[in-house]
């Protein structure tokens, strides 16, 4: 019966995002624990050189784990430049993308200064370029409605106090592909 609940839950996070399968959907402890195990997930993607994408305003629970595994697998963590607004634009994520660039990992909504990150826009053009794509979703979630689908959002986390839910409960949403 418990299972049964659980799985009721799984399904419901599911089309809360708009996930393809609720296998996509990964419970955690919270936003930190989501964000690490997507980047320890995808540390054997990355040979020595290779870069990950981010911005000055990530969180903490985003940056530090991108600090991490870029330490033991040599990696170079690359900012996007910020607009006068202190926010990402289109432009300024193209010119930071090379071809070593293989994932690139921001906040759907950054709480340093509140902005709204393109994330459809950057998706497309990240997956033209070979790019996963890496959302922490925790502060836009609660505001906005998300589709994974329409986002093509490859890993996303959230947790679920910032939805006035339980402290200690996450979803690591990560594409089935």
């Amino acid at each position: 019966n418990v299972s049964k609940k659980y799985d009721g839950v799984r399904d419901k996070a599911a089309k809360f995002l708009n996930a393809n399968r609720k296998e996509e959907i990964v419970f955690t402890s919270g936003s930190t624990a989501s964000l690490n195990m997507a980047i320890d997930g995808l540390s054997h993607l990355f040979n020595k050189g290779d870069t990950i994408l981010t911005t000055y305003l990530e969180h903490a629970s985003n940056i530090l784990p991108i600090f991490r595994v870029a330490k033991e697998k040599e990696l170079n963590v690359k900012y996007i430049p910020l607009n006068e607004n202190h926010e990402v634009t289109i432009d300024n994520f193209k010119k930071s993308i090379t071809n070593k660039t293989k994932v690139v990992s921001l906040a759907y909504v950054t709480n340093v200064v509140g902005d709204e990150r393109p994330i459809k826009e950057i998706s497309k053009i990240a997956h033209d370029n070979n790019i996963l794509v890496v959302v922490d979703a925790a502060q836009g979630i609660p505001h906005k409605k998300i589709d994974v689908q329409k986002d093509d959002i490859d890993f996303m986390a959230f947790s679920g106090h910032k939805m006035y839910g339980p402290t200690g409960v996450g979803v690591l949403y990560a594409k089935f592909d």
